[in-house]
């Protein structure tokens, strides 16, 4: 980690990666971690959390760019890396939602709530409401799991399929759940659980 550090913070780079190593535990969670975290563990080096945050929404706008220039699709690998980015990392479990036309033509995504190690109780209204604003004619919800996990839970299927009656109850249909595990991406809908 202090190699990839060091266009950053030269010398300091080694003591650095100590320092995040130990406060977050991996790379992955300090370089996703709020802003406020990460300035917070690199108080003594207040230049360096600077540049990694610029250099993260650097990252983050092309992934983004990528993802809203296309067609949507949940097995899109662009897309599936966007999630991880946006999600994946978290400490707590997070709730992202994906707008798109009929087409799969992307409007708008947006992280729809954020809950707790385990699970996420989001609003149904604002769900509906952000929906109905972007003129969507589908929805890709995506969630984490702290836990490593991608495997869906009860109360993730449940809860998936209240969703999808109350969208195709407004003429909006649920695309897809994904569920952002460690290391894979589980779809709802490939499981027969949408």
């Amino acid at each position: 980690m202090a190699d990839l550090l060091a266009p950053f913070a030269g010398r300091r780079s080694e003591a650095a990666a100590e320092r995040l190593i130990a406060h977050f535990g991996s790379l992955g969670r300090a370089l996703l971690a709020p802003p406020e975290s990460l300035t917070a563990a690199l108080a003594d080096y207040p230049a360096l959390a600077r540049r990694l945050l610029a250099a993260r929404r650097l990252f983050e706008a092309g992934l983004h760019e990528q993802v809203s220039r296309s067609r949507i699709s949940a097995e899109d690998p662009a897309y599936r890396r966007y999630l991880r980015f946006q999600i994946g990392q978290s400490p707590v479990e997070l709730l992202h939602a994906t707008f798109v036309t009929a087409e799969w033509g992307y409007l708008a995504d947006e992280r729809i709530a954020t809950g707790s190690v385990a699970q996420v109780d989001p609003s149904l209204r604002s769900l509906l409401g952000r929906a109905f604003d972007v003129g969507a004619h589908g929805i890709l919800l995506a969630h984490n799991h702290p836990s490593g996990s991608p495997e869906p839970s009860a109360s993730d299927i449940t809860l998936t399929r209240k969703i999808s009656e109350l969208t195709r109850s407004v003429g909006i249909e649920l695309l897809d759940h994904l569920v952002v595990g460690a290391d894979r991406i589980v779809s709802m809908r490939e499981r027969g659980l949408l």
